[in-house]
């Protein structure tokens, strides 16, 4: 390469001989990339939610009703002597009963779905993150997902029936929506007097120092134990059932579409400078030359397109969340990697193509192209 050739911004002057092409190019794979981002975030928002309770149990082991692999999903019933047997086992440092199901609220403005959770005050398994007020401690008290609270128009100090019975809210949580349902928290004693299911529970939070043996000992008593990474893992199977296959597809969708539509916007934009691209190989420049050019000015569009898919996605994360709350969009470094290669691998090689089919055309061509 000539000095001459340094000193000539080849690709600055490209790009800014065209600027409405350019940003119109640049836009296109910014939208491409956003919508790419988007759903993947989408997805992965989902499996968050879907799992969050089982993130924040605060306990080493599960002991669940035989053939129970999920809480929400197909909850059952332990009698409530099962307590007093797990403390009582060696090696258990804690023993709390839970109830866990989905149930329908009729509210002043309409029906309702919800996660309803039942623990005892002060123990695992009740709200992680308050907002506003505290943890329901007696019969008669609940706490709701703050988002939900909102949406209802209810506050600390309201009242709120369920399951036919008032209730008092005392706290206000945060974080605490499964994928569209929200959690609704109050005590054991409560659930149990609300359900006439004396006697009963419906699974037991342990804690100990030795999970491994602790399950050994209590699979010994003949109980069904889990983890809450085997829980985690049971509500991701089955989210994944029910809705994960559309979400999927249309995560695959978006991110064929996307790329293709990147390598599109690429080709189109070096095949019309074949006019430009030919005289500079008139003038001297070598096929090289005109490969590397036609390269890095896609690679600067693609620079530029993904700039505006930031932009584009944090203004439509904010809407979203502003929106539909329940459509968490969460960005992870895997999808960030995956989208950016896809692209750019894309990119250039539509980009290449072009290029290279230029570089082998006869110099004098480009003055009778059109």
């Amino acid at each position: 390469m000539s000095r001459g050739e340094r000193q000539v911004p080849v690709t600055r002057r490209l790009l800014a001989a065209r600027p409405v092409r350019t940003a119109a190019g640049a836009l296109g794979i910014g939208l491409a990339l956003m919508m790419m981002l988007l759903l993947n975030g989408l997805w992965t928002g989902v499996q968050q939610r879907v799992t969050v309770y089982d993130d924040h149990l605060a306990a080493d082991l599960v002991v669940v009703p035989a053939g129970t692999e999920s809480l929400f999903a197909d909850p059952g019933v332990l009698p409530a002597a099962t307590v007093t047997a797990v403390e009582a086992t060696d090696g258990v440092t804690g023993a709390w009963p839970i109830r866990t199901m989905y149930s329908i609220l009729e509210l002043p403005h309409g029906k309702a779905a919800v996660a309803a959770v039942a623990s005892e005050p002060g123990g695992p398994g009740g709200p992680w993150a308050l907002t506003a007020g505290r943890a329901p401690a007696t019969a008669d008290e609940v706490a709701l997902d703050a988002l939900f609270a909102d949406q209802h128009g209810l506050a600390v100090g309201d009242d709120m029936p369920m399951f036919g019975h008032p209730m008092r809210v005392v706290g206000l949580t945060d974080g605490t929506a499964m994928f569209m349902t929200p959690m609704v928290f109050t005590t054991s004693a409560a659930m149990t007097g609300m359900l006439g299911a004396g006697d009963t529970t419906g699974a037991v939070l342990v804690t100990t120092d030795t999970p491994g043996r602790v399950a050994d000992r209590l699979r010994d008593q003949g109980l069904t134990v889990r983890t809450p990474a085997q829980l985690r893992e049971a509500s991701l199977t089955l989210a994944t059932k029910i809705y994960g296959s559309p979400v999927k597809l249309m995560v695959s969708v978006a991110f064929a579409t996307g790329t293709l539509i990147v390598a599109l916007v690429a080709y189109t934009r070096v095949s019309e400078q074949q006019r430009d691209l030919g005289v500079l190989k008139a003038l001297g420049a070598a096929p090289g030359r005109v490969r590397r050019i036609a390269v890095a000015e896609t690679a600067a569009l693609t620079a530029a397109g993904a700039v505006a898919a930031v932009i584009l996605l944090l203004l439509t994360r904010e809407l979203l969340s502003w929106w539909r709350p329940a459509f968490p969009v969460v960005m992870t470094s895997a999808t960030l990697t995956r989208t950016a290669t896809a692209a750019a691998g894309m990119a250039l090689l539509a980009a290449w193509l072009p290029a290279h089919r230029l570089s082998r055309l006869d110099a004098a061509s480009a003055f009778r192209s059109r």
